[in-house]
């Protein structure tokens, strides 16, 4: 009978259902290795057998109590003086240069974020780690801010990181976690990586499923992905945080650290173990992650207001990023600096790989448009002859502007035929990559040089 048949299948698709999720759980908890033997975050003297609870394996972890349940909190104060890749963390975040208003280079970051009158204390820097799985089991089990706040001892960096001891903690978690950013009746601006796509919305998400009000979404926020992009795409083997840290800062992370893959699998193992050695090396993985977030944020804002010198590709970094944002004048002086100071086999100062020939190319193509369009081709025409000369360039193209400059601007006609006939001769080269292409490159020349040998004839004719 079909109320009979109805009553048997529920109880079989919820085992099926149980057996798929924990068939995925071991799965996750596969990706993160075996535990080490002697974790680096554990206090030496810690010799314990046995599990370990949270406020023993993670040292300044306590428990907190909210309407909402109990969540642990771990509360770190990093002096400013704290290295920070090649400098102290402090000269990383260059707050010895800026007034207590930082919004002038944030804006050049985030120019759509409302970030013209931001504090350092206004910058709440965050980071979270999930379970990976789909739907309503993507929860929220670990969640890192950190903010220079003044104290005792003067001001310093202060991490704290949200930690849900069992999935049911969450909802703490995220009380917790929205009393202390400042969110009810504060305007903080949040710094993420990739927080705009991720982090932000899974937070109000899992606050909504708790029956609070998250408001993550709604805040002012600087997302460095974004102004990443924009700025080093290309240039880096990717725009992973750890590559951008490492080519801005000099930072570089152990080789036995966590990544964010295996942070679901760590705290899976914890559940399953009740051992919070389990949980350090992802509380080690969050921490350096938003320490490097800070430190970045403020070197590239640096960096992109002038505050620091950039060489080669990030002063070709700077210089999109600037142009990007309309400011001309700036880029181009970034990018007569990338020129200068790019070499196709020396490291630049700041400690990214040598440059390639493809960045010099490209910066010329950007500052020879600069000088175009400012009405200076007389500066663009070294850029365009270089090019025309350089493997990989866009050749043709440079041909082009230069006979246009000699023959209109620079009323050089001899200089302007020798530059149609070197590009004919490209041309006859080009012709056998898309010979459609090259006949209408062929037919444009010819036409100029007609034109040239005309005008050079009536120059030369006696009046």
């Amino acid at each position: 009978m079909p109320t009979v048949a109805t009553s048997h299948a529920i109880p079989h698709e919820s085992a099926s259902t149980r057996e798929r999720l924990r068939a995925l759980i071991r799965a996750i908890e596969s990706r993160a290795p075996r535990p080490a033997s002697a974790p680096a975050f554990l206090a030496p003297h810690v010799t314990r057998r046995g599990p370990l609870p949270l406020e023993v394996a993670l040292p300044g972890a306590r428990l907190r109590k909210t309407a909402s349940g109990t969540c642990v909190v771990r509360e770190v104060r990093r002096p400013l003086a704290a290295p920070a890749g090649r400098e102290a963390f402090g000269e990383a975040f260059d707050l010895s240069d800026l007034p207590r208003v930082v919004g002038s280079p944030l804006v050049r970051l985030a120019p759509d974020a409302e970030l013209a009158d931001a504090a350092i204390e206004d910058l709440l820097f965050l980071d979270i780690e999930t379970t990976g799985l789909g739907g309503a089991g993507a929860m929220a089990f670990l969640v890192a801010t950190g903010r220079v706040e003044d104290g005792v001892s003067g001001r310093a960096f202060v991490l704290r990181q949200y930690i849900a001891p069992s999935p049911p903690a969450e909802a703490s978690l995220l009380e917790a976690l929205i009393e202390d950013a400042g969110i009810r009746g504060g305007d903080p601006v949040l710094v993420t990586y990739n927080g705009r796509m991720f982090d932000a919305p899974m937070l109000d998400g899992r606050a909504t499923m708790h029956r609070q009000r998250g408001g993550f979404e709604a805040l002012r926020q600087l997302d460095l992905l974004l102004p990443a992009r924009v700025a080093y795409r290309g240039l880096l083997p990717s725009c992973r945080l750890v590559e951008l840290e490492y080519a801005l800062l000099g930072m570089t992370r152990p080789p036995s650290e966590a990544s964010g893959a295996e942070a679901p699998g760590w705290y899976f193992r914890f559940l399953r173990t009740g051992d919070a050695r389990m949980l350090i090396p992802i509380v080690e993985h969050n921490e350096r992650d938003v320490v490097a977030l800070a430190a970045l944020t403020g070197r590239f804002a640096a960096l992109a207001a002038g505050q620091v010198e950039a060489h080669g590709l990030h002063a070709l970094a700077a210089g999109r990023l600037l142009a990007a944002r309309g400011e001309r004048e700036a880029a181009r002086g970034h990018f007569e600096h990338a020129i200068t100071t790019m070499t196709l086999d020396t490291p630049d100062a700041l400690g990214a790989p040598g440059t390639r020939g493809g960045s010099r190319v490209e910066v010329l193509v950007r500052l020879a448009a600069l000088h175009k369009a400012s009405g200076r081709r007389d500066l663009a025409a070294p850029l365009w002859h270089e090019l025309a000369e350089r493997p990989g360039a866009p050749a043709q193209r440079a041909y082009h502007e230069l006979a246009i400059y000699y023959e209109r601007h620079a009323r050089d006609l001899v200089a302007a035929l020798d530059i149609v006939d070197r590009a004919l001769a490209h041309v006859a080269r080009l012709a056998r990559l898309d010979a459609d292409q090259a006949a209408r490159w062929r037919d444009a020349l010819l036409q100029r040089r007609s034109r040239v040998h005309s005008r050079l004839a009536r120059s030369s004719s006696p009046h």
